[in-house]
């Protein structure tokens, strides 16, 4: 069965399933009928393979071969039509419902994207074809060389959304795409920006508000723009994210947050900020090894949460961890993916302690946990009120993506040292300073105060032996307790990155933001490998500070002092 378009003309639809073909039909496309995949792969299937990306451009060669419009057959290659050149793969992935893979991929011209373009197909788990859902374009009358540069088309938003051009100086770069404007029915080649901070006046005229309280997009608007690359020309604009909520209630120590939420059913509003896609969820006591998580958000009946204390500390302080990787590491999620955060609260475990007290907040399984301690007056509260512990936890997962240090030795050391450079770094950031983070001289250096034995902190930067741990190699416990002294022996390197934090030139001026830091750091953990050492951290937080200091007058002065902030802990 050949496919029929259903979209617009300048759009060809392809609909193929594997149930409703013919046994002919699939043998032509090179695939068997769903009745005799019980078995084993046969000889020269598409199993042969090496990945699902190689097996889906097999079959959208065949089946593009086979179409009779031009602009589908055009897309293969003739000498070698497994290529389907101009298919460009935007990712793969297991369905979370059943074992297929899904693999999806757009098309470009010129190498350029076709913007509503798709080709997705899905594949057993023998790489045998299951489905392919297609839109694709005939991309005709249009030059695929711009004539504006990219910030002449950011100064064109400016002028729309009335706003300064330096309020979009930290706008990431755009990419090139082939638009077509169904209105007029031409095709354009346009520049597609992400995220702008910025709207022109109209675009509020049409915002609903719930609860008395104006939503995000008309706030704190983030929108994507269309421009066209060619004569600048505004083609399409609109908000980057859902409309949220904005809501308050105060946290476990007392305080107003302000945060957003989303309108839930029956004119409830829930704790789901699905800009920064963070769910916080009640575990209401149960056991973390529940069999059957809860996965609703918590819900209130008004924008004003009451009753909700550890839930709000929960969510605003991941909302301030997210807040932090997308906007000074430039991250998207704990995974670089976008990937939602989920924290629940109210935990416990009875394995390691009687309900309903459980001493413990974690990154496990890719979601946080927030057990609770009883106070003086015998009531419970949150480990979620401590920002501190909840960014160096959620920092292990942002090791997990990275650089998955193995939890041993000098490598855990690290790994448990990065969580709490990051845990210090976020806690202590300046909101009303965003492009350098602050100023280190009024920083608190503890991590956890009051959480570790006889009221000390957990850990302390500025001094590890105020709670009985090293502060330089010539103490490094070579235990093999603690998975090789993980937690003692991090604080080596803590040591060395409060040098590095507070570093000063000859003039007794910081020599570093922490924003350097953080990034620097950042970039350091990216290239680690599970087995880093301290040693091996240095030289790669050396060399990729060398880059990043190129062309500063003092460049020679601040790689002179990370050195020197490592050496006097002992690492040369």
């Amino acid at each position: 069965m050949l496919p029929e378009a259903t979209m617009p003309e300048f759009f060809q639809s392809i609909h193929f399933n594997v149930a409703a073909e013919t046994d002919e039909s699939l043998k032509g496309i090179g695939s068997r009928p769903l009745v005799m995949r019980a078995g084993p792969a046969r000889a020269g299937a598409p199993t042969a393979f090496d990945s699902d990306e190689a097996a889906a451009r097999f079959y959208l060669s065949n089946i593009f071969a086979r179409d009779t419009r031009g602009s589908v057959r055009g897309l293969t290659a003739p000498q070698n039509p497994q290529i389907v050149p101009d298919l460009q793969l935007r990712d793969s992935q297991q369905s979370p419902f059943k074992n297929t893979s899904i693999v999806r991929f757009v098309q470009t011209k010129s190498s350029i994207p076709v913007f509503g373009s798709r080709a997705i197909v899905e594949l057993d788990d023998k790489r045998e074809l299951l489905a392919i859902d297609a839109e694709l374009a005939d991309v005709e009358g249009v030059a695929s060389i711009a004539n504006l540069s990219p910030r002449q088309a950011l100064e064109n938003i400016a002028e729309k959304a009335a706003v300064k051009i330096e309020k979009l100086d930290r706008v990431a770069p755009p990419t090139l795409t082939f638009f077509r404007d169904e209105d007029k029915n031409n095709w354009h080649l346009a520049y597609y920006f992400l995220n702008v901070p910025a709207a022109p006046p109209t675009f509020f005229k049409g915002i609903k508000s719930y609860g008395g309280h104006r939503s995000i997009a008309a706030s704190s608007p983030e929108l994507n723009y269309l421009i066209d690359a060619h004569d600048g020309a505004t083609l399409m604009y609109w908000s980057s994210s859902p409309t949220l909520v904005r809501c308050k209630g105060e946290d476990e120590d007392g305080h107003l947050r302000e945060f957003y939420g989303e309108q839930g059913p029956e004119g409830t509003f829930v704790l789901l900020d699905t800009l920064r896609r963070v769910r916080t969820v009640d575990l209401r006591g149960q056991s973390i090894h529940t069999s059957a998580l809860p996965i609703n958000a918590v819900a209130n009946a008004a924008t004003v949460f009451e009753n909700c204390e550890a839930a709000i500390s929960a969510h605003y302080n991941a909302s301030l961890v997210c807040d932090f990787l997308r906007t000074v590491l430039r991250r998207d999620g704990i995974d670089g993916k976008g990937m939602e955060l989920v924290s629940y609260i109210n935990c416990t475990s009875p394995a390691d302690e009687p309900p309903p007290e459980w001493h413990n907040a974690a990154w496990w399984k890719q979601r946080m946990w927030y057990g609770q301690t009883k106070d003086g007056s015998g009531k419970l509260r949150s480990f979620a009120r401590h920002l501190d512990i909840i960014a160096h936890e959620l920092a292990h997962g942002l090791t997990e993506f990275t650089s998955d240090l193995a939890y041993f030795r000098q490598s855990g050391a690290l790994n448990e040292s990065f969580s709490d450079i990051f845990g210090i770094i976020i806690s202590n950031w300046d909101p009303a300073q965003p492009y350098s983070g602050g100023d280190t001289a009024t920083w608190t250096w503890q991590i956890g105060p009051g959480l570790g034995d006889k009221g000390l902190p957990l850990r302390d930067f500025a001094d590890p032996t105020r709670t009985g741990d090293p502060a330089h190699m010539d103490n490094y416990d070579n235990t093999t307790d603690d998975n090789g002294g993980v937690h003692a022996n991090s604080n080596i390197h803590n040591k060395a990155a409060y040098n590095f934090l507070v570093a000063k030139d000859a003039q007794g001026a910081g020599l570093f933001t922490p924003l350097d830091v953080a990034i620097l750091y950042y970039q350091t953990l990216m290239r680690l490998d599970k087995l880093a050492t301290f040693k091996q951290t240095l030289d790669t937080l050396l060399n990729i500070a060398g880059v990043y200091f190129a062309g500063d007058p003092q460049r020679r002065a601040k790689l002179a002092a990370v050195s020197e902030a490592y050496s006097a802990v002992g690492i040369t």
